[in-house]
């Protein structure tokens, strides 16, 4: 991302929170890890479950390695971006946990 931006230029990065790692917050049907694994899995895309199930079976699977808060804080920092704002946001599924985050950073 930093390469496309012109000095000065916004980037808003939106995506599940890494709290999915240890449970499945958002029902989204995906192995629940340590917090701090590296693993790499196969999966479905995030929001395959929300097609019908014959084109669900035509989907590619993907493979996934989820990172910690401080990993992707840390890569936007490491990466010539300064960091704005780093919101939480409630799980789809139960609003006491978290299942969304949104970093909004500038490139220097």
């Amino acid at each position: 991302m930093y390469s496309l931006l012109k000095p000065g230029g916004k980037m808003i990065c939106s995506d599940f929170h890494p709290f999915t790692k240890i449970q499945d917050s958002l029902g989204l049907e995906q192995p629940v890890l340590s917090y701090f694994s590296t693993e790499v899995f196969e999966g479905e895309m995030a929001h395959a479950r929300f097609y019908e199930e014959e084109i669900r079976r035509q989907m590619p699977k993907c493979r996934y390695r989820k990172y910690t808060v401080s990993e992707i804080i840390n890569s936007i920092l490491g990466n010539g971006f300064c960091l704005k704002r780093f919101d939480e946001h409630p799980s789809w599924e139960n609003k006491n946990l978290p299942g969304e985050f949104t970093a909004v950073a500038v490139k220097l």
